[in-house]
C-alpha cells in the first residue's frame, strides 16, 4: 500500500510569528542530467580555453573570448541550479507586522519584506499542468512567478511556495488563517 504524501513544508509556530520552511523539490533525473551536462560543459570549456591560448587566427581569438563569456555565464547558472536543488529552501516568516520571503542557498536572490497590513487576497494560484511545466521546464522558471500561493501587494501580485501541491498549499493557508497572523479579510 502506498503511503500518503506528508508534504515538504515545515511549520514553526512561535509565540509572535509563524515560520514556514519549504525545501526545494528535487527531481533526481534532472539532477543526474544537469550534473552530467556540467561535466561535458567543463570539457568543452577547457577545449575553448586551450584554443584561446593557442589561436589559429586573430578572428578565432575574438570569437573565443565572446564564446567563453557566454559559456561562463551558462556555467554559473547551472551551478546555481545545482546548489538550489541540493540545498535550497524557501523561508516565509509572518509576524510583527511584516511578511517576508527569502530563498536560502539560491544565489543572486535577496529577502523580500512586505508590510503585512498591505498584503491582501491570499489564494492558491492557477498554475499550468505538471506535464506542461516539465516539458517547458526552462521557460516555466524564466517567464512566470514561482509559487503556488499568491497574494496581492499594491498593484502587483507575488507568489511563494514553489511546486507545492494544491492540498499542501491550502493546508498552509489554513494554518496562517487559524494562527490569526492573517485576518479573514486578507483571503480571497
Amino acid at each position: 500500500m502506498e503511503k500518503p504524501y506528508q508534504g515538504r513544508a515545515i511549520v514553526e509556530d512561535n509565540f509572535d510569528y509563524l515560520k514556514i520552511t519549504i525545501p526545494a523539490k528535487r527531481s533526481y533525473f534532472f539532477l543526474v542530467y544537469i550534473c552530467f551536462s556540467l561535466v561535458v560543459w567543463g570539457y568543452i570549456g577547457s577545449a575553448a580555453i586551450d584554443e584561446l591560448l593557442h589561436p589559429s587566427s586573430d578572428f578565432g581569438r575574438g570569437f573565443m573570448i565572446f564564446w567563453i563569456i557566454g559559456w561562463a555565464l551558462g556555467g554559473i547558472m547551472t551551478v546555481k541550479a545545482i546548489v538550489w536543488l541540493f540545498w535550497g529552501r524557501e523561508i516565509i516568516e509572518i509576524g510583527m507586522g511584516t511578511f517576508s520571503i527569502s530563498r536560502k542557498n539560491d544565489l543572486f536572490n535577496r529577502e523580500k519584506v512586505y508590510d503585512l497590513n498591505e498584503c491582501r487576497e491570499f489564494r492558491i494560484r492557477e498554475v499550468d499542468s505538471e506535464s506542461d511545466r516539465k516539458y517547458w521546464f526552462i521557460f516555466y522558471y524564466r517567464n512566470k512567478e514561482r509559487g503556488t500561493i499568491a497574494f496581492d501587494y499594491g498593484m502587483r501580485n507575488y507568489c511563494f511556495g514553489e511546486d507545492l501541491y494544491e492540498p499542501e498549499a491550502q493546508y498552509l493557508l489554513n494554518i496562517m488563517k487559524n494562527k490569526k497572523v492573517l485576518t479573514e479579510s486578507q483571503f480571497k
